[in-house]
């Protein structure tokens, strides 16, 4: 009997399942793996030119060939000229894909040749590939099958972020070393002259200061920026200079750029948008006289660029490295991957980021009551993150014992905090420090401390970080990435730091520089802003034109333009230069929050970069409090206020 069964098994068919088996378990000689073979440059350049040159339109450097000899000899063995069109054809389409220039290099290609054999099964099995196997090639597996929004939420700590150093010969960022908090004084200069060239290239791009074309429109109405030293010997004629605003030991202001110095007259100077203090890299319009001065006819700052310009000047460089999802190996973005970041995020429209004002002084019972109210509202409606930032306490901490003080008054915090489980369990807390916190303030007693600032020490945060599932104690400033969107947080008192500091010309008022204001920046109020605010709220922006609202559009334009969140020397606010990349705006995040309990709370749209400021938490004798509601979906902000 077991003989009969297995001849009538010999004469039947063999399934597919039995096929598979016997395939795997004796290969035939066509699976095996080619034998390598050396091949010449000279050999695979017809067949690379014909299909990355002719088809693609890219050029090849001599690097790029010899690797390509050395691959395909690897890969295909001696059939590679048959076999290797559909590899050619897919390296093309991703180089062209990711947009990474005309000239294709070793450096480059290396990565997407691995881009390549991890997204496709086997370029060797068969001569052609139809289309169907072409579209199974560029099918990866999707990051955003099992969603879950707190994995794509990253805080970026000022001390971890990437380093990117604008290299202004090559007009390009290249990755830097680690940074130091001792740099050298020549590190100083250096970073000063990145700064000013990463704006002056910026210019450049712009129509304004771009020179016509035979066809050009802006014939007649392009402006040619000039350097200091071309301004030696010529005499009563007038000059455009993009310099650093600076006041001399005479206490007269000058003007500094990479080529010279000159010192500068406001005589009957008009003022454009915005504050100019010392520090600020600024536009001056004027002529030079015969005692080598410089008499300025109007000053403004150099126009912001949109992220979206920005980034592709900059080759879509992902400058924050969202964990190896939505970037290339060599530092770029993936543009299919991002599209499906922003449709990501279109399908959420719930999903909220809740910011609540500065100064959460945690040892006044008047603040511990404000925030019970607003956790028990946020229990229903779980917000994605809740940003709180200091200080944290209402005087600096100092060595005379405050630390129990400080201890006892994040044990309130966590005791609050564990009467919300759902809100412990869900909600991503980011703890942002301000002025009064350890360890800065100690010397500082409450002043302006170093930029970058340190996270608050875990020894205080202990109760804290065991009642939340999930907290980021940041740094001052920090950033957020979600999806492809980038939110950067400051806590400063810029508001009134611009105010004392401010260059205050004879010829400026309150009406002009509303009018100039209205002019450049009433833009939030149309139907296509970035930026939403409440009805109420709305009503009163459009209808009445307060002094508060034009000092916030000043202070927005000044900080935007100058491309930068310290736009002003080290002696009002010191900062390390070695971590210059943490408080540099280029390209512009989506959205900044400025925590500025000096300031009124508003929310702001210029240039397609949304602003936005909670403001202080608890009013002085007041029983409401306000926070910003931002929307990650809409990227719009609102305002909610509670009585408690």
């Amino acid at each position: 009997m077991p003989s009969q069964e297995l001849q009538s098994f010999s004469f039947k068919k063999p399934s597919s399942k039995t096929q598979q088996t016997r395939s795997i378990r004796s290969p035939s000689p066509s699976t095996l793996a080619p034998l390598p073979i050396e091949l010449q440059p000279i050999q695979v350049r017809p067949v690379v030119y014909r299909v990355l040159s002719k088809k693609y339109g890219l050029n090849l450097k001599a690097t790029g060939l010899e690797l390509f000899a050395e691959y395909l000899g690897r890969k295909f063995g001696r059939d590679w000229r048959t076999k290797c069109e559909p590899f050619l054809d897919q390296v093309g389409r991703r180089w062209k894909g990711q947009d990474r220039g005309l000239f294709v290099d070793r450096r480059l290609l290396q990565v997407v040749i691995r881009e390549v054999e991890l997204r496709s099964a086997s370029f060797t099995n068969s001569a052609t590939v139809s289309a169907s196997q072409l579209v199974a090639l560029e099918s990866v597996q999707d990051p955003f099958e099992n969603f879950c929004p707190q994995e794509f939420l990253h805080v970026w700590d000022a001390f971890s972020q990437p380093r990117w150093i604008y290299n202004y010969f090559r007009k390009h960022f290249e990755r830097g070393s680690t940074p130091t908090s001792f740099p050298s004084a020549k590190h100083q200069v250096h970073v000063l002259q990145s700064r000013y060239h990463l704006l002056y290239h910026r210019l450049l791009r712009s129509e304004e200061f771009q020179p016509p074309s035979f066809h050009s429109s802006n014939a007649g109405n392009w402006h040619a920026i000039s350097q200091i030293k071309n301004l030696l010997g010529r005499h009563g004629k007038s000059f455009l200079l993009l310099a650093l605003l600076v006041k001399g030991s005479n206490g007269n202001w000058w003007a500094e750029d990479p080529s010279g110095r000159v010192e500068l007259e406001f005589k009957d100077s008009i003022a454009g948008a915005g504050y100019f203090v010392e520090g600020c890299i600024l536009l001056f319009d004027g002529v030079y006289n015969r005692e080598e001065k410089f008499y300025v006819r109007s000053v403004r700052h150099p126009p912001c660029e949109p992220r979206d310009k920005s980034r592709e000047a900059y080759g879509y460089l992902d400058f924050m490295g969202i964990g190896g999802i939505g970037s290339t190996p060599d530092g770029r973005f993936d543009k299919d991957i991002e599209l499906k970041m922003l449709a990501e995020e279109q399908r959420r429209p719930d999903t909220n980021i809740v910011v609540l004002g500065c100064d959460l002084f945690l040892d006044q019972v008047k603040t511990i009551e404000a925030l019970n109210k607003v956790f028990s509202l946020m229990e229903d409606a779980l917000p994605l993150a809740i940003v709180l930032s200091g200080s944290f306490i209402s005087l600096p901490f100092c060595d005379n014992g405050a630390s129990s003080l400080y201890k006892e008054s994040f044990d309130h915090l966590a005791e609050v905090l564990s009467q919300y489980p759902k809100l412990c369990a869900s909600t991503t807390f980011i703890f942002v420090p301000g002025n009064n916190d350890p360890w800065g303030s100690t010397a500082s007693a409450g002043g302006p401390i170093f930029w970058p600032q340190r996270s608050i020490p875990e020894i205080f945060t202990n109760q804290v970080r065991r009642t939340l599932k999930k907290s980021f104690w940041a740094s001052n400033p920090c950033r957020i990435c979600y999806f492809s969107q980038e939110i950067l947080i400051c806590r400063d008192d810029m508001a009134s730091r611009l105010r004392r500091n401010g260059l205050v010309l004879k010829t400026q008022s309150i009406s002009a520089a509303k009018e100039d204001t209205t002019e450049i920046i009433d833009q939030p109020t149309q139907e296509n802003s970035d930026t939403q605010v409440d009805d109420d709220y709305l009503t009163e922006y459009s209808e009445v034109r307060t002094e508060e609202d034009i000092e916030t559009e000043k202070m927005v334009q000044t900080v935007l333009d100058q491309g930068h969140i310290s736009p002003w020397a080290t002696t009002l606010r010191p900062s390390l230069s070695e971590y210059e990349h943490v408080l540099s705006l280029a390209p512009l995040p989506t959205t900044v929050i400025l925590c500025d309990p000096t300031s009124a709370l508003y929310q702001h749209a210029y240039n397609d970069c949304g602003v936005m400021n909670p403001s202080k938490f608890v009013p002085p004798a007041r029983r409401r409090v306000t926070w910003i509601e931002y929307s990650t979906c809409t990227r719009s902000s609102r305002t909610a206020s509670c009585h408690f």
